[in-house]
């Protein structure tokens, strides 16, 4: 199951019910979308607002310091000094930078936190990206120097804990995943200056296995709790806030309980419309500030519309209003498939559309980041698959023939076609080549002559079938090149559209991801097959 989810935050746990981030966001966030989509196994159905619910790195005071002794002042909470930039990187969903800062780090770092925390972090860095094929197998050197190394705070042993949970709901064990989210955050209680992003992160994983399981109940107390810390954390205004108001929000939608799900969707909204966000150049933000703007059941600001077997999804935001539909099978002559995108600019300012690279997060049959296929790359390719396609039917085309058939009449001792003496019974004569080949059958005083020569008709046909395949070919290529979306400006009043495509073309579910400004429209495909 080794895929790539990295670029934007997804939470990870096969059940995810929203992909959080941004270009490259916080993680937890994919797992819960896939926790919160996929049937048994794994999860049945997280609350469609769990992009976040992993929490970041390190918390709000200290994420964006670089420290690199032992000793710094998260040392035992995050992993302090060592593994400062590694958490640094991931609260900005740079997995990929933070695997290889923690995997450098620990070559010569040995025992201790410090140890610990670096393998703390690589671990999730890995599992943010969707490498989950070895996680077992390096969360056991952490429990052996958790074992034997005095003095670890619990914050740092509950982060070892909300690890293992993580990686049990990933393997399919949702019951031993809710009793080590328990422990987690017993541990952060515990602790005399608890993690609160890390804390309200624990109490969401725990609140999406509730939900998974019909606990509905107590999901919504836990969903309750960490609104509140939250908020006073963050402020009540915040983001972080609106996410969780989301989150409860869904849940409430789906109890049926739709005065509080508008009220809840409506209030998390104006939270994020007061922003702006999509209106801001973009820039590397911490998770609980990234505005996303999801396509969430129950929500005010989305629509959906199947015509002519197509699926249209509608998100607005900020009086921005963004229009995907996802076609599996293009009609091109490659594998891929691709996203049809429109971005309508209702507002009073220019924006910003797609200033960093779009995200198309498969969800099912497994979680994998597509590979995003440039226009130009794809329109190259088609043009040489299908050229060569066009010079065979010529070459087979040019090898066309025909046969005829002669009858002689007589009773010679044998006969000379085109020189040479062949028996009175069966013979072959004539040039290989332009000339065509005789066969012929003598019996009964009759000789049957086959002569195979040059089918013109056919070879014209031919030609003309390998111009068409040409001249489609390079239709094909063109259409790519013009419909691609890039990144532009769209004015007031104005609006872009165009595709985009990827390099998958089987799976069922899957999550689109738009940037517009520093905001993210994201999109939730299911039943594709």
């Amino acid at each position: 199951m080794e895929g790539q989810l990295s670029k934007g935050n997804q939470s990870m746990s096969l059940g995810i019910s929203y992909v959080f981030a941004c270009p490259i966001k916080s993680a937890i966030s994919v797992l819960a979308l896939v926790l919160a989509t996929q049937p048994a196994v794994f999860a049945q159905q997280m609350s469609p607002s769990d992009l976040e619910a992993g929490v970041s790195g390190v918390d709000a005071q200290t994420i964006f310091q670089k420290q690199t002794g032992g000793n710094g002042k998260n040392a035992g909470t995050t992993g302090g000094g060592s593994a400062s930039d590694s958490d640094n990187a991931i609260e900005v969903g740079d997995y990929a930078r933070a695997e290889a800062v923690a995997t450098d780090r620990l070559r010569t770092t040995q025992g201790g936190v410090a140890e610990i925390a670096l393998r703390l972090s690589l671990i999730e860095a890995k599992m943010w990206q969707g490498k989950f094929q070895n996680l077992s197998k390096e969360i056991k050197p952490v429990t052996s120097l958790l074992n034997r190394t005095a003095n670890v705070s619990p914050n740092l042993t509950a982060r070892f804990y909300d690890d293992q949970s993580w990686i049990s709901q990933l393997q399919g064990d949702p019951v031993e995943s809710e009793k080590l989210a328990r422990e987690a955050i017993a541990y952060w209680k515990k602790a005399t200056q608890p993690d609160i992003a890390f804390l309200c992160g624990g109490i969401d994983h725990l609140a999406h296995l509730l939900e998974d399981k019909g606990a509905f109940a107590e999901a919504a107390q836990q969903y309750e709790e960490a609104l509140a810390l939250h908020s006073k954390l963050q402020g009540p205004r915040s983001v972080a806030v609106a996410n969780q108001m989301e989150r409860i929000a869904a849940l409430a939608f789906r109890n049926g309980d739709q005065a509080r799900a508008q009220k809840m969707y409506g209030e998390a909204l104006s939270i994020k419309d007061a922003t702006n966000s999509v209106y801001k150049p973009f820039s590397p933000q911490k998770a609980d500030d990234a505005v996303f703007y999801r396509f969430l059941p129950g929500a005010p600001n989305v629509s959906r519309e199947t015509a002519d077997g197509i699926t249209r999804e509608r998100i607005n935001g900020n009086n921005v209003t963004v229009e995907a539909a996802l076609l599996l099978k293009g009609d091109d002559l490659l594998k891929n498939c691709k996203a049809m995108v429109r971005v309508t600019n209702g507002g009073n300012w220019k924006i910003s559309v797609l200033p960093q690279g779009p995200d198309l997060i498969v969800l099912k049959p497994r979680i994998i980041l597509a590979k995003q296929v440039q226009g130009e790359s794809l329109a190259q390719t088609i043009e040489k698959k299908g050229n060569s396609k066009a010079k065979w039917i010529r070459f087979w085309g040019s090898q066309a023939t025909t046969t005829s058939m002669t009858n002689i009449i007589g009773n010679g001792g044998g006969f000379y076609p085109y020189g040479g003496y062949m028996s009175p019974n069966f013979g072959y004569g004539g040039p290989m080549g332009y000339g065509g080949n005789s066969w012929s059958n003598r019996g009964s005083g009759m000789t049957t002559m086959m002569t195979s020569m040059p089918d013109f008709q056919a070879r014209e046909r031919a030609y003309q079938r390998a111009q068409a395949v040409a001249d489609q070919t390079q239709k094909q290529a063109a259409d790519v090149r013009e419909s691609e979306l890039g990144p532009s400006t769209v004015q007031p009043g104005s609006s872009v559209e165009g595709c985009l495509f990827y390099d998958q073309t089987k799976f069922d579910e899957a999550t689109l991801r738009i940037p517009i400004g520093k905001a993210v429209f994201e999109f939730r495909f299911d039943h594709l097959r």
